[in-house]
């Protein structure tokens, strides 16, 4: 038997459990040598019971090199949400293959869309439970709220949580969790519901519902444009003001750039791309970011195209990436439902806590380049905020 985990502290969580169901009994039949139990808090379990050796040991991520070459019966494998990868799986699996009757025991509370081998175990048991394929010795019990429960509903917890069900945990202990935790980490801790990352500066399952597509006549467009600091991407992102006062304002990426590893995104590029995206949009401003590494190459741009600009400061960022959030959450904005973005919204990440106020889309804390999400929250706030003034023509 192996018991693992992401590391191994999280794997002796069952071994010290039924280490202690052991001890009582390796004290009556005695040590290994003599046909019982030699127990141990760090160097596994080995039984010599009626003759017949077994042994239970825990390991975590050095697991893929460790198991290869073992033959197991039983693999509990704890918290699989936090396997970014299969390669500790891969190397488990093929260890069972040659055992008459194996089992790997899974468990584990909901993740995010990173938690790679947990959503292939899920929705392999979703299509077994839909006839879409047979079992074959899978079998799989997920209990959890509905989507639509409200998360302060005590029915929901009762559906999600069978220690609450069988009144091990108490009322008052959840509120309180519901109280402390952010929206997205009790969704998928108390109600386990699968929580996308967007949600770390969405409340849940905002971002999905706010996809939509472009309706109805435009009144105003406005281009915004950003780039990761080396050029290995850019974004151009326009926001549609619609004609009606009750349609919500529309926003997508107009056109991204992306370059070959180890080359960047031209100037060039990102010029003639605006050129034909400002053709194509008839905008009638266009904003970046004054600190980001495009504001050299588009002010000159921007005198050739003859387009008013707004260059946004530190403040403007923040308030930009807080107005973008508040229209989404307020359902006042659509955005296209692009792939580029879905991957984006999840690896953004807010510069310090949502509920402080005064945060920003952080290009440090993100998991990886967030241009067209920033140029998304460029647009909005130049399409909707009253400060948003353009640039006056210099005249010389």
């Amino acid at each position: 038997m192996y018991g693992l985990a992401y590391n191994r502290a999280q794997a002796k969580i069952p071994y010290d459990a039924v280490r202690a169901d052991l001890e009582p009994i390796a004290r009556r039949l005695g040590g290994e040598s003599r046909g019982g139990l030699a127990i141990t808090r760090y160097l596994g379990i080995r039984s010599n019971v009626g003759g017949w050796r077994r042994e239970y040991h825990t390991t975590s991520r050095e697991a893929r090199d460790a198991l290869r070459g073992f033959s197991i019966d039983l693999g509990l494998f704890d918290e699989i949400r936090t396997q970014r990868d299969d390669e500790t799986y891969a190397a488990l699996k093929p260890t069972t293959a040659a055992r008459a009757e194996p089992l790997i025991f899974e468990t584990s509370s909901a993740g995010d869309e990173r938690s790679v081998l947990l959503r292939a175990l899920f929705e392999r048991g979703i299509r077994i439970i839909e006839r879409a394929e047979p079992a074959e010795g899978f079998g799989m019990s997920w209990y959890a709220a509905d989507d639509g429960d409200a998360p302060d509903d005590p029915r929901a917890w009762r559906k999600s949580s069978p220690a609450y069900a069988e009144g091990r945990l108490s009322e008052a202990s959840i509120r309180d969790e519901l109280r402390a935790l952010t929206p997205s980490t009790f969704r998928r801790e108390r109600l386990n519901l699968w929580a996308d990352a967007s949600d770390e500066w969405l409340p849940p399952g905002v971002w999905a519902r706010q996809a939509g597509r472009l309706e109805g006549d435009r009144r105003r467009v406005v281009l915004a444009i950003d780039a990761t600091p080396g050029w290995e991407r850019a974004s151009i992102a326009v926001a549609v003001e619609p004609t009606s006062d009750d349609a919500p304002v529309f926003v997508g990426i107009a056109a991204d750039l992306a370059a070959v590893p180890g080359s960047s995104v031209s100037p060039g590029e990102l010029l003639e791309a605006l050129d034909r995206v400002a053709g194509e949009w008839a905008p009638s401003l266009a904003v970046w970011s004054r600190s980001s590494s495009v504001a050299l190459a588009l002010r000159g741009w921007a005198i050739e195209a003859d387009l008013p600009t707004l260059e946004l400061t530190g403040g403007d960022l923040r308030s930009a990436s807080e107005i973008f959030r508040s229209e989404l959450v307020g359902a006042r904005l659509v955005h296209a439902d692009d792939p580029l973005l879905s991957i984006q919204a999840r690896r953004a990440r807010p510069s310090g806590p949502i509920d402080a106020g005064s945060w920003y889309f952080s290009v440090r804390e993100s998991e990886g380049a967030i241009d067209a999400i920033r140029s998304l929250a460029f647009a909005v706030w130049a399409s909707l905020s009253p400060d948003a003034e353009p640039a006056q023509a210099t005249i010389f």
